[in-house]
């Protein structure tokens, strides 16, 4: 709580008046999320106000695939098959995915991962196990993608957790080839997982909005609108205790605490039986 005070009428009376205001603490936001029943999200953001000291994500390791060190990535929130599956928008294009992989880039890549463990035409080279977590098939045997999520997205958990994200596919199996000259990969399984970060960059002028909360909940979508609409006083009014949070907020945190990490997000792997076995490798 805070105390401020302001004029009141008459003019001539100026000893002021004390109002409470309750203030909307960034680290708080958790908690709401909580209330709200976005448990995933709440988990991702207590990861990234418990990392000290603070850690900023460079722009090379969050548009690219360069290894990151396990300190900064985290594998144990994000759950497919419990969580994920829950959100048309996420199983739509999964399921695109696994049925189509195999396009002409999927195969090109996957003839280059086999050729970065050895493979020559003719050889038998084994690509990846269903040991491997998504941090080491994202590295040795990913071999296509699909991105899903949108500002336009109903607020919910997966809106709060990830936003806009990736849905990546790993072959598991070995390459053989035949008298008549023809490569092929026999596919044991197709691993399917989930790789975002969890950041604050801004990639504009203006710094993303991430909402306007309160301790209890952040406001909808209509009431957002509605809410930017208002003089200033009646805001107050109708909703009280709320405030408008962007990312530079989280970044001014960082600078005040030093504390708060981005963090590469990868989920578990969800196995799914091949829909096409063997795929050719392409020449």
């Amino acid at each position: 709580m805070t105390l401020t005070t302001s004029v009141t009428s008459p003019k001539s009376q100026t000893a002021g008046k004390e109002h409470w205001l309750d203030v909307l603490h960034l680290d708080a936001i958790p908690g709401a999320m909580d209330n709200m029943g976005w448990k995933v999200a709440a988990k991702m953001m207590r990861q990234w106000f418990s990392t000290e000291p603070a850690y900023v994500m460079p722009e090379k390791v969050r548009n690219s695939e360069i290894a990151t060190p396990v300190t900064r990535y985290d594998d144990q929130i994000i759950k497919m098959k419990s969580w994920a599956l829950n959100f048309p928008r996420c199983v739509e294009p999964l399921e695109h995915l696994v049925m189509n992989w195999d396009t002409p880039a999927g195969l090109k890549l996957l003839k280059k991962r086999l050729k970065d463990k050895g493979w020559t035409p003719g050889s038998n080279i084994t690509l990846g196990t269903t040991r491997m977590k998504a941090y080491e098939l994202n590295m040795t045997s990913q071999v296509n993608r699909v991105e899903f999520g949108s500002l336009l997205d109903t607020f919910d958990d997966m809106y709060g957790a990830l936003g806009k994200a990736t849905v990546k596919i790993a072959v598991v199996g070995e390459s053989k080839g035949n008298p008549a000259g023809i490569d092929i990969f026999e596919i044991e399984k197709l691993g399917v997982y989930i790789r975002d970060t969890y950041d604050f960059n801004d990639d504009g002028i203006v710094s993303e909005p991430l909402g306007i909360w309160s301790k209890e909940r952040c406001l909808s979508k209509e009431e957002i609108a509605a809410w930017w609409l208002m003089e200033l006083r009646d805001r107050f009014k109708m909703f009280p205790g709320f405030v408008p949070v962007f990312n530079s907020d989280f970044r001014r945190w960082q600078q005040a605490h030093n504390s708060g990490g981005d963090f590469v997000v990868l989920s578990d792997v969800m196995w799914i039986d091949p829909p096409v076995n063997p795929v050719k490798i392409p020449r």
